[in-house]
């Protein structure tokens, strides 16, 4: 009986210090569902669309199951392919991290739910975790009302339907946010594991972990620097424990490829041959997509072409907010925003940056804390993302835009 009174007790304070961050995290996932749903079974089926899923309604989760979403239910199925590709399984499909097709998977495994549900179900979770997450760092930051004013950036950011969809978009923000928190309060270790998950889930996040070591510098800068023994542990000891899990976790991967496919860079040559993605200078990358803009070849009605421009604007956007909370607010968070602006930049042309950027937390935070200051400029981003938005989903559903 005491120890029941205790649990309740536990759950009762846990509930206190966390519901508005839970109801946020709640609403804010019910919300982006029912409005992204809704546009997209409006720009495939257009007014008739209840008729359509009264009939079908499968159509519910079949609208979002496009794209690479077939990669990870193939994966979530089959397994990855070997030297030869067996049933139902998708050649060079290594170049996606293993973690959300296994978690679709266990959600199969557990649940009564098709693949594709079990993917979007999946993405719901990891959305619900991401978004509470989200609000509790964002409010480390700049209390409750830059909290709110994160979560609805990344709620109304132009891409966020990838995070309700079968990609694994809200796995790795999840991943990433949780890393923050755990390093904000000192659980490096906690921290490393959610930063070996992110890498597991998106292979370049390999970079949170080498962020995660400059919050390190800031919460011992204001300490007084000792030569002694037991000193020195304790700050090389945090370093181990951020960056052992991620290297122990990519290392484990590679050794796999190296047995299952007979290169531990499989996944890198995977992404080079079926996807064309090369490393490549950034001015090199920065001439050809000013080349494209200046030219207005961005309004081919090609596939990949008006969403350069989304792109182009995005890393301008990501180099603006590095700099701006490496100097105003956390170094971790700039260098975190700084490395990816490299992994999208150090390329021979930009891919899929304005989704990509969804799973890098600080750089709401900084759209927070900017449009808080200033509510004309959260007017002005919501007046750009939403239009943006409901142009991309409808591109996305009807096979336009691959993201």
């Amino acid at each position: 009986m005491r120890h029941t009174r205790s649990l309740r007790s536990d759950v009762a304070n846990l509930w206190r210090a966390n519901r508005h961050a839970l109801l946020v995290g709640a609403f804010g996932t019910i919300g982006l569902r029912l409005v992204t749903e809704w546009v997209g079974l409006v720009s495939q089926f257009g007014v008739n669309f209840p008729h359509e899923v009264a009939r079908r309604p499968s159509l519910l989760s079949q609208v979002w199951g496009h794209w690479d979403a077939g990669y990870y239910l193939s994966v979530a199925q089959y397994g990855y392919a070997g030297r030869t590709v067996g049933h139902g399984q998708a050649a060079n499909a290594i170049a996606f991290a293993p973690l959300y097709p296994w978690g679709i998977h266990l959600v199969h495994a557990i649940g009564p739910f098709n693949w594709l549900a079990s993917a979007e179900l999946l993405s719901a979770l990891a959305l619900f975790v991401s978004i509470t997450a989200l609000y509790r760092l964002a409010s480390l930051d700049g209390g409750n009302i830059v909290g709110g004013a994160s979560t609805i950036m990344v709620l109304a950011f132009p891409t966020a339907f990838f995070l309700l969809a079968p990609y694994p978009e809200s796995l790795a923000l999840a991943f990433v946010t949780l890393a923050l928190v755990a390093a904000r309060s000192g659980y490096w270790l906690l921290a490393g594991l959610m930063a070996a998950g992110a890498t597991l889930t998106k292979y370049y996040l390999v970079i949170l972990a080498i962020a995660l070591c400059f919050e390190v510098l800031e919460q011992q800068r204001p300490r007084t620097q000792s030569a002694e023994i037991g000193v020195w542990k304790r700050y090389v000891v945090p370093y181990v424990k951020l960056v052992g899990p991620t290297a122990g976790g990519m290392g484990a991967w590679m050794i796999y490829q190296q047995v299952h496919l007979g290169d531990p860079f499989a996944f890198a040559k995977a992404q080079s041959a079926q996807w064309h993605r090369h490393l490549g200078a950034p001015w090199t990358l920065a001439y050809r997509a000013a080349s494209d803009l200046v030219h207005w070849r961005f309004l081919d009605t090609s596939t990949a072409s008006v969403t350069e421009l989304f792109d182009a604007v995005t890393v301008v956007l990501l180099v603006g907010m590095a700099i701006y909370l490496f100097l105003k607010l956390r170094r971790s968070y700039g260098v975190l925003l700084g490395l990816g602006c490299c992994v999208f930049t150090f390329e021979t042309y930009l891919l899929g940056v304005t989704r990509e950027v969804l799973v890098l937390a600080p750089l709401f935070i900084g759209l927070g804390i900017w449009a808080s200051k200033r509510h004309w400029l959260e007017r002005v981003f919501l007046v750009l993302f939403i239009p943006c938005s409901y142009f991309l989903i409808q591109r996305f559903v009807t096979g336009a835009f691959a993201g």
